[in-house]
């Protein structure tokens, strides 16, 4: 049996259009699933994990305490903490302490930054930024405290960041180029994906489309008309 032209064309537009209605479909069942009570739930949430100020509890406020740890280009110590240095003179706040080891030929070291509560956002992105042009933030961790303000003073309008650095060695061999292309492994891993998808999902799909077309077009137009032609 031939397949026309006409009846491929017809065939892929209503596979399209089975696809996009399919999706349409999960991403409304995805809204209703995930944000069943609009913004009435985050605050609700909010609400039961303490994150929300009432009028008896303004004499508290939330103090963060932050871990980031990377790992840095070999050479970059010095620039990656003289610039968190400058951007926490910059954000509000200082440098509570700084230590340094130098061993193997690299560096390595701890560093301690205060910074004004309503800065911690910003500062928190900006430091990853500055981490990661210069080698790769491998762990954040963000835990939030209430304290009693008047009690703690000054001390509780600033934020502890605790910064864990260190300079890894350029690998060699096999290992460069692992690590070359381990950038875009995601990229690579998820078209994969996609590919295998459309070929589980999408053949069969044009598949029966296909044979509906034909179906129509060959089977049930052609009984349509002879009926017309040959009323009862």
């Amino acid at each position: 049996m031939r397949i026309r032209k006409k009846e491929i064309s017809l065939a892929v537009g209503l596979c399209l259009v089975i696809a996009d209605l399919a999706v349409y479909v999960n991403m409304k069942n995805a809204e209703r699933y995930y944000y069943p009570m609009g913004n009435s739930t985050a605050r609700t949430l909010s609400e039961s994990w303490g994150l929300s100020s009432s009028p008896g509890s303004q004499q508290y406020s939330k103090v963060y305490l932050e871990t980031i740890e990377g790992e840095l280009e070999e050479g970059a110590f010095e620039t990656v903490v003289s610039k968190l240095e400058l951007l926490t003179e910059n954000m509000g706040g200082y440098v509570k302490s700084l230590y340094m080891t130098y061993r193997d030929e690299v560096w390595s070291g701890t560093m301690v930054s205060k910074v004004p509560t309503e800065n911690v956002t910003d500062f928190t992105f900006a430091a990853r930024t500055i981490i990661d042009a210069n080698g790769t933030v491998t762990y954040i961790n963000i835990s939030v405290e209430s304290v009693n303000a008047s009690q703690l003073g000054e001390e509780a309008k600033y934020s502890a960041i605790n910064f864990n650095l260190r300079e890894v060695q350029p690998k060699s061999g096999d290992n460069i180029v692992i690590a070359a292309i381990a950038p875009i492994l995601p990229i690579l891993i998820t078209s994969l994906v996609w590919i295998t998808e459309g070929l589980i999902i999408g053949l069969p799909l044009c598949l029966i489309s296909l044979g509906i077309v034909v179906f129509v077009n060959r089977g049930i137009i052609p009984l349509w008309k002879n009926l017309l032609k040959n009323p009862k």
